[in-house]
């Protein structure tokens, strides 16, 4: 229409050529308007972001490729909650979390196996097969006779639930959504759909229907086909192989340039000659360098990259400032696309010089898209054949192979989430002194768990008060940073001193753990406590002699009043105390230790197998700490005095001139014979001394000494024994 307008409109304002340029103008603005609406193929981006679009495309994988998928079928939230105190007037807390059940499409081809899977960019399950949250995971491989999925057919009626036979997908149960902020994560899935590399030749027979109808030249690691037809899902891989149609006697088939067969002499067919001389029977056409593109730029997935976007360019020799971008779903290493780069664009100017050539009926015996030379040597491809008066028109483009072999190219900075392998864990329980400011009502019991490498993600917790009852979920513990055990025995050690001459050997769980030197400043402040059992101790210098072996020097040992646990022997665990993810059991729960009887249940994080530890049942935390600097002097009546020092739990600092707090309830002191003499003792004395008159030490025996013990509000505390000779 406007071509029409406007060139009635040139005619008026200037005659003939007013007419023609009027003519152009709305021949373009036509072409504009009336083009007909563009078909798009398969697209990188599709594979990366999963949708649950109805009626969206699922593409056919081939190869090994990692896809987003496509939600199909999703419950809404499951809220689960968990009510934790509420006893003895303290309020309850309530804990909720969340999980989901969904089903997502993979390929509309059968597939061999679901690999990794990743949550948000980070590894869901790696290649061991374990996931890190907890969920039931099943996959179908999209054959005709797969089963309907139990969980499908029981929220929707198995009446109503679809088997999806021919698609490809997985199905996630209880997911558990508390690490992806309880909201449906990003899923990726590494699926393998063929064993081995393919190439346009494998895609292409399967997506046609016909074997033996294509051949490749490029093996690739996988590809993913889609678009509304054949063509579209072809035209990346073909366009980046070079591949076009080729007739034969026997059909046609889609083969690379080159492949499809050996070059035919065109010298063996007779030519037409109707003409006068042999240049006016030349037809040839050149098009302009400036014609072809500037350079070509590749984008594909990089396999080394965990299928990451990749690109790689290659320059087109004497080409425009024009730049041709191709976009391949398809999977191939740095070095291959840079080679497929490269071998595109020097076949950027294969086609850009045409010749025609007329030569009688038997030229039909040419295949289109062959390759035929000439007298010169030179080969060109057969475009096009015209049979008209006789003759056989035959449109030649020239045919300039090239083949580049691919080489050492860097595929970039990886950015892909670790794959740890399965580790073991392990769940270590501490008693703790009273480490706190205030004096300690429950034993301070230490749950410390690490496992063998960083893909550890940490453990379930229950407390069993007692064989046989209910457990009583106490949380999830995170990695400690530094858990082990010692390699070698160690020693008792001085624990008013700096203990110069004990090293002690410590085995870490994982290579990871780092343990740090500190200056003495930062020693007597507080630094570097860690756990040897049941002695609290710092250390500082930590030397690291291998992979997950350290030796700890400068020590000071027996801290907060364990000096009496200051010998151990070899694979005692050891634990850093300057580490948030290590816990306290809470008072309440903490408080069945006494009984000697409980025990605390774990189960690594998304795993079901339960292991029990035993919850220790000294509650030094409740224990007074042991009297020191104990002192005998003559009455000079035949009876002597008995005087000590006393510590407290709630400070177990040295204060020089300060009387410390009591840290108990009243002051009361225990003395007794050691060993017992009948008669004699128990003494129970309200002050740190006890005065024995002259007949109470005429009846100890020499040898005897006095254990004397602080009464505390939950225990007694260690004796300090004190000889009486």
């Amino acid at each position: 229409m406007a071509t029409l307008v406007l060139s009635v409109v040139g005619q008026v304002i200037g005659g003939p050529i007013g007419s023609a340029i009027g003519a152009f103008i709305g021949q373009q603005i036509d072409a504009e308007i009336f083009k007909p609406k563009g078909r798009e193929g398969p697209r990188l981006a599709d594979l990366k972001v999963q949708a649950s679009t109805y009626g969206q495309p699922i593409p056919q994988l081939f190869g090994t490729m990692r896809v987003a998928g496509s939600v199909i079928w999703a419950t809404d939230l499951i809220e689960r909650r968990e009510k934790h105190g509420g006893g003895k007037g303290r309020p309850s807390t309530t804990e909720y979390s969340y999980a989901v059940s969904l089903a997502v499409a993979l390929s509309s081809r059968p597939v061999r196996a679901i690999r990794r899977i990743w949550a948000d960019g980070d590894l869901l399950r790696g290649t061991s097969g374990t996931f890190r949250e907890r969920c039931a995971f099943r996959w179908y491989d999209g054959s005709e006779d797969q089963p309907v999925d139990p969980l499908i057919a029981s929220a929707v009626g198995i009446g109503s639930a679809s088997a999806f036979r021919g698609l490809s997908y997985a199905v996630f149960e209880d997911l558990e959504l508390a690490s992806f902020g309880n909201r449906i994560p990003a899923l990726n899935f590494e699926v393998e759909a063929d064993a081995g590399p393919i190439d346009a030749g494998l895609v292409g027979d399967a997506l046609l229907g016909e074997a033996g109808r294509c051949t490749g030249r490029t093996a690739f690691s996988g590809y993913a086909a889609s678009g509304d037809r054949v063509r579209e899902a072809l035209a990346p891989l073909f366009e980046a192989d070079g591949v076009r149609l080729v007739g034969a006697a026997d059909g046609w088939t889609l083969a690379p340039t080159g492949l499809a067969g050996d070059p035919v002499a065109l010298g063996d067919f007779s030519e037409a000659r109707r003409i006068s001389s042999a240049r006016d029977g030349t037809e040839v056409c050149r098009a302009p360098l400036s014609a072809l593109p500037g350079a070509i730029r590749l984008r594909h997935y990089e396999p080394e990259r965990d299928y990451q976007l990749g690109q790689q360019s290659a320059l087109v020799a004497g080409g425009g400032r024009r730049e041709d971008r191709i976009d391949l779903p398809a999977v191939l290493p740095a070095g291959g696309a840079r080679a497929l780069a490269r071998q595109i664009a020097a076949a950027a100017a294969d086609g850009r010089e045409t010749r025609v050539w007329r030569g009688d009926l038997a030229a039909l015996a040419l295949p289109v898209g062959g390759v035929v030379t000439l007298n010169d040597a030179s080969a060109w491809r057969v475009a096009s054949r015209t049979v008209k008066d006789g003759e056989v028109r035959i449109e030649l483009l020239r045919h300039q192979p090239v083949t580049i072999a691919d080489g050492e190219v860097d595929p970039g900075v990886s950015v892909s989430a670790p794959n740890w392998p399965d580790s073991e864990g392990v769940v270590r329980l501490f008693d703790l002194p009273n480490l706190g400011g205030g004096s300690a009502t429950a034993p301070q019991i230490l749950v410390a768990a690490a496992g063998g490498n960083d893909g550890w993600r940490g453990a379930e917790t229950w407390l069993v008060p007692a064989p046989g009852a209910e457990p009583i979920p106490v949380g999830t513990i995170r990695p400690a940073a530094a858990l082990g055990a010692l390699a070698a025995a160690l020693g008792p050690g001085d624990a008013t001193l700096f203990d110069m001459e004990h090293k002690i050997l410590v085995s870490l769980m994982n290579p990871s753990m780092v343990l740090m030197s500190v200056d003495d400043a930062a020693l007597l402040g507080g630094a570097n406590r860690a756990m040897i059992g049941d002695e609290l101790i710092q250390f500082g210098v930590a030397e690291a002699l291998g992979e997950t072996t350290w030796r700890l020097s400068r020590l000071l040992r027996g801290r907060a009043g364990t000096e009496r646990g200051a010998a151990h022997a070899a694979d005692t665990p050891f634990v850093l105390l300057d580490d948030a993810a290590p816990f306290l059991l809470p008072d309440a729960l903490a408080g069945w230790a006494d009984g000697g009887m409980a025990s605390l249940q774990w189960a690594a994080r998304g795993g079901a197998e339960l292991t029990e530890v035993a919850v220790p049942d000294t509650a030094a935390a409740l224990r007074p700490l042991a009297p020191v600097h104990g002192a005998v002097a003559d009455d000079g009546a035949g009876g002597m005095l008995v005087a000590w020092v006393r510590r407290s739990r709630t400070n177990t600092g040295w204060r020089d001139g300060i009387d410390l707090p009591l840290g108990e309830g009243r002051e009361a002191w225990r003395v007794m014979a050691e060993p017992p003499v009948a008669g004699s003792g128990p003494w129970e004395c309200p002050a740190a001394s006890l005065h024995l008159g002259a007949a109470e030490v005429a009846a100890l025996p020499p040898g005897t000494s006095l254990a004397i013990c602080q009464v505390g509000d939950f225990a007694l505390s260690l004796p300090l024994i004190l000889p009486l000779d």
